[in-house]
């Protein structure tokens, strides 16, 4: 049997927010495969090696949209809750890149869904117990 935590109900606003997040995971990806430049216009990406590491970063974006997409499709809090872990563990890693580079809208937006998914994972915690 099925734990009952598992199951509760995700609040509107975080599915809606998760579900924004979620798109905007999958759109950043397919830009990075399709158009990579529009990111980083300074950069040469009909290298090989380049291609190959957008190519990655592309997947890791995908991925971590697709997740978030599952968790918000099968109302699952729990599932939503480790999703949005991973996307914070990736957004406090963007932060870092962004005080390296010294790229100040890095660091914002990075920081900006921290926050959010920090707000959400800890709304979904508090609805589980």
């Amino acid at each position: 049997m099925a734990n009952i935590t598992t199951f509760f109900c995700i609040p509107k606003w975080i599915t809606i927010l998760s579900s924004l997040i979620a798109f905007l995971g999958l759109c950043i990806g397919a830009s990075l495969y399709i158009s990579p430049g529009i990111f980083m216009p300074e950069i040469d990406f009909s290298l090989p090696n380049i291609t190959y590491l957008t190519n990655m970063w592309a997947a890791r974006q995908v991925a971590i949209g697709f997740i978030i997409g599952y968790s918000v499709i099968r109302q699952s809090g729990s599932m939503l809750s480790i999703s949005l872990t991973a996307y914070s563990i990736m957004n406090i890693q963007d932060i870092a890149i962004g005080i390296a580079k010294q790229d100040q809208g890095l660091i914002i937006g990075a920081s900006l869904f921290c926050i959010l998914s920090a707000i959400m994972i800890f709304i979904l915690n508090k609805r589980a117990k």
